[in-house]
């Protein structure tokens, strides 16, 4: 039976002998959003000599995209997927900085930035590791396109990719996560959610999944206000991707 500590149901200990499939957050977990655009804003803003504070630019465009997708969700808005919400937010945010004089053309062109995300650097080979005992496989609200995308400009292999897009449900919903699961023809309990965001995480153990939890404290910029910590009631805390590898390959 599950203890508790701090307020936390401390997870029973994990036998991972019963695990057959990690499933991967990849925004920010295996990919470095927020450098990657902020760079490509930095330098189109310089070209143009446009007064925007690319760091603010990247990190509103992403925290728009989830609020927008939570929209989806509800029954707000219709259903789309990530390329199709990040392109519509381009506009609201061409509005709020009409320096940069971003045309259609150009909003599509700085679109296409999250389908070259940068890899952060231990994740490709800790899940070239990681194969070699686990099905690995992305569970995304990304796009499938993004997720494809970013991954052949790694270099990053993966067993499969789903993308919410095609559930019919995005995380942090139960069914996201089951529906994931009854592609891969697993049970809950034989899947962990590897991710750097707690609110992932406690959604896909709501769900049975198990977890790991791997921070990353760049994801947001420097100086970004986000709990980092290690939880008591993940059954994984790494230090990063490579600590990550070895704990669940010991």
């Amino acid at each position: 039976m599950a203890a508790r500590k701090g307020g936390h149901v401390m997870p029973d200990p994990i036998d991972l002998s019963r695990i057959r499939a990690l499933t991967w957050d990849i925004g920010g977990t295996v990919f470095d959003w927020h450098h990657t655009i902020r760079d490509e804003v930095a330098a189109l803003a310089a070209a143009r000599g446009a007064d925007v504070d690319p760091a603010r630019f990247a990190n509103t465009w992403r925290r728009r995209m989830f609020q927008e997708l939570a929209r989806v969700r509800s029954g707000d808005l219709p259903w789309m997927n990530a390329d199709q919400i990040h392109r519509a937010l381009l506009d609201e945010l061409a509005a709020q900085h009409p320096s940069l004089e971003l045309t259609p053309s150009d909003r599509d062109a700085l679109n296409g930035v999250w389908h070259r995300l940068a890899a952060w650097p231990d994740a490709a080979e800790a899940l070239r590791r990681l194969r070699t005992r686990y099905t690995v496989v992305v569970l995304t609200v990304l796009s499938t396109a993004i997720a494809v995308d970013c991954s052949k400009h790694n270099g990053i292999e993966w067993d499969g990719i789903i993308s919410c897009e095609f559930l019919g449900h995005y995380k942090p919903d139960r069914d996201a996560y089951l529906g994931g699961l009854r592609l891969l023809g697993v049970e809950p309990e034989q899947a962990m959610m590897c991710a750097a965001h707690h609110r992932d995480l406690r959604a896909a153990m709501a769900a049975g999944l198990r977890s790991a939890y791997v921070p990353r404290p760049g994801e947001s910029g420097e100086g970004a206000d986000r709990d980092l910590s290690p939880q008591p009631d993940f059954d994984v805390n790494a230090r990063d991707f490579t600590d990550l590898a070895d704990q669940l390959l010991a």
